[in-house]
């Protein structure tokens, strides 16, 4: 009698392509999802006219 070394059980390859293709599916949304909030905080910068963004002081700057 054959004894199986793995403790998996098979599942059958269209279950496989079915759960991979969902998990593409949810990524490239939540992918979408986070360009389009990146690319709405970039607008709204811009509008603001890039006053939301810190300057950077330079180090003569801190001495007076």
């Amino acid at each position: 009698m054959f004894n199986s070394k793995t403790h998996f059980e098979q599942v059958p390859l269209e279950i496989v392509r079915k759960i991979v293709e969902e998990q593409i599916r949810r990524e490239t949304a939540n992918e979408q999802i986070q360009r389009t909030k990146k690319e709405t905080v970039e607008e709204d910068i811009l509008e603001a006219g890039g006053q939301s963004i810190p300057q950077a002081l330079t180090f003569s700057q801190l001495e007076s």
